[in-house]
Formats: structure tokens, C-alpha cells, sequence
């Protein structure tokens, strides 16, 4: 009999112990969908381009903002020649004389900026990248300025990087691609502190080339291959602007052959027209590429670029 009350007993504590193991126990949540998306893809993505965009876009002025200074130095100088002329001058015609300075003041201003002394501004106006058109284009009173303005610019990439790559690295991202953007952004930087212009403006463009390839790890509104085709529209423009009209030929194909499923994308967003309208774009472009008319690629690429922002546009809107 008492061996059975000790077994009824330790069965009794038995029972309280898994009871009590089992009420201590937190159920499990049920995964969420959201744990198995990717993240959003990081703001400071979207930053580094613009911040991109804007170096090209200050470094394309330089060119008109030398002659403008060397031509205000100038007027300038004659200005102070006539004021002395004008003190040493006396007598009943003073008046008449101030008159005829005044006049020509008005006249003597530096030249407008001209076609040949950009190569890429009209097509990043299509990016809106100079929201500001006239505070861009105001010449600074020395060209220091201005690099000053763009090496700062390029400081802030390498703080913006500084916030991106753990993010890249976390998502698993190539360290191809991780290396690749890391040495073309050392690149970039010592062709500004060189004060190398074009230089500077191809390894912003090229820098922008690997934001689409960080995009596929995370989640995005546009098809990454919309900004690898912004690159290279602008790469057609910059070879062609040193006579390499073999690559601008190659970027042109690639874009022929990356743009197929943007186009499949836009037929199904109801934008078939946007897509038309690329296409006739694209063949204009190849024209002035076959004539290696420099003048020609600028306005025929600006206009390409106005096209790809109407699929982001387009791609931008919900499907009705």
C-alpha cells in the first residue's frame, strides 16, 4: 500500500513539474511576411546619386566659368583705364563722355555661355538636377570656388558610404561590388584634387553605375536597370565628347539590350507610349552617333533622358 501512495505521489509531482515547465514555456509567433521581405532599400542610396549628379553638373560649368572670369578681369581692367581717363578729362564735355561710358558698360558683359562649353548640362536638366538654374550658372569670382564646392560634395559621398556599407555588407552584397564602388569613389576623389574636370565628371557617372547593382538586395518601387540605363546615356555623351564614339556606340547597344524587359514593364503599366517614344529616341541618338556629331549626341541623349524619366514616371504609378 505505501508503495503505491509513493508512486501515486511522485506521479502527482511530476505532473506539477511538466505543468509548470509548459505554462513557462512563451508560444511561439508565427513568422511574419515581413521577416521574409527584403528591406527597403536605404534612403542614403537615392543621396549618394544626386550628390553624384550635382558634381557632374558643377564640374560641366567650369569650363564657361574660366573664360567668364578671365573676360570679367577684363572689363574690369578697361573699366579702371576709362575712370582714369575720365578723372584726367576736364572741361564742357564731361557729361557727354560719362554718357558714352555708361553705354558702354552696358554692352562690355561677358558672353553667354555656349553649346560647346558643356557636356552634359542639358541632359542633367532632364534628371532636374539644376533646380536653380540661375545660382548654378553664376560665375564664382575664382574658380577655387568651385572646386571647393565639389571636393566638399565628395566628402559628404565618403560619410554617406560610411552609412551604406554595413548595409550592403548585411544584405550580402558582392564584395565585388562593394570593392568596386570603393575604388572608383577613391578615384573620384583624387581627380578633385587634382582639379581634373573631365576626369571628375567620368567617375561620378561611374559611380552612379553601381547604385543599380545594390539595389536587387532590397526592396525597390523602380527596376534597378532604369538608373543603369541613366549611366549609361550619360557615358554616350562623355565618350563622344573625346571623339570615343566606338564606346559611345556600345553604350548605346547596351541600352537597346537592357531596356527589353523596361519596355515589357511599360506595356503592362498601360505606357506603351512612353515606350515608343524611347524607342524613336533611341534610333535618333544612333544617327548622331554614325555622324559623330558631338552637337547632335547632346541633343538626341538629353532627349533619351527625358524618356527614361517618364518610365519612372510611368513605373512609379499603381497598376489600374
Amino acid at each position: 500500500m505505501k508503495t503505491l501512495k509513493t508512486h501515486i505521489l511522485l506521479l502527482m509531482i511530476l505532473f506539477i513539474i511538466f505543468s509548470a515547465a509548459s505554462c513557462s514555456k512563451k508560444p511561439q509567433k508565427p513568422s511574419s511576411k515581413s521577416e521574409n521581405q527584403p528591406k527597403p532599400l536605404p534612403k542614403v542610396v537615392e543621396e549618394i546619386e544626386q550628390d553624384a549628379l550635382k558634381i557632374m553638373n558643377t564640374a560641366d560649368m567650369l569650363p564657361y566659368f574660366q573664360r567668364v572670369i578671365v573676360e570679367q578681369k577684363k572689363i574690369e581692367e578697361k573699366e579702371k583705364m576709362e575712370k582714369m581717363q575720365m578723372e584726367i578729362a576736364k572741361g564742357d564735355n564731361q557729361d557727354q563722355t560719362k554718357q558714352e561710358e555708361s553705354s558702354k558698360d552696358a554692352q562690355e558683359k561677358p558672353k553667354p555661355k555656349t553649346i560647346e562649353e558643356s557636356i552634359l548640362t542639358e541632359l542633367l536638366k532632364k534628371e532636374k538636377v539644376a533646380s536653380d538654374e540661375n545660382q548654378t550658372e553664376k560665375p564664382p569670382k575664382d574658380i577655387a570656388e568651385t572646386w571647393k564646392k565639389i571636393n566638399t560634395t565628395i566628402v559628404g559621398i565618403h560619410n554617406k558610404w560610411n552609412v551604406l556599407e554595413p548595409q550592403l555588407t548585411e544584405q550580402n552584397v558582392s564584395l565585388d561590388i562593394i570593392s568596386g564602388f570603393e575604388e572608383t569613389l577613391d578615384t573620384l576623389t583624387k581627380h578633385g584634387i587634382e582639379q581634373n574636370y573631365f576626369a571628375t565628371m567620368t567617375a561620378a557617372n561611374n559611380l552612379t553605375s553601381y547604385l543599380p547593382k545594390f539595389m536587387p538586395y532590397f526592396k525597390k518601387e523602380i527596376p534597378p536597370t532604369v538608373y543603369t540605363l541613366k549611366y549609361l546615356t550619360r557615358n554616350i555623351v562623355l565618350q563622344a565628347a573625346i571623339e570615343n564614339y566606338a564606346m559611345s556606340q556600345e553604350s548605346l547597344n547596351q541600352i537597346k539590350e537592357q531596356s527589353q524587359t523596361i519596355k515589357s514593364d511599360l506595356i503592362e503599366k498601360k505606357a506603351k507610349a512612353t515606350a515608343d517614344k524611347f524607342d524613336a529616341s533611341l534610333i535618333n541618338l544612333e544617327k548622331s552617333i554614325e555622324k559623330k556629331d558631338i552637337h547632335l549626341i547632346k541633343i538626341n541623349a538629353s532627349i533619351v533622358m527625358k524618356n527614361i524619366m517618364l518610365m519612372i514616371d510611368d513605373l512609379s504609378k499603381p497598376v489600374s
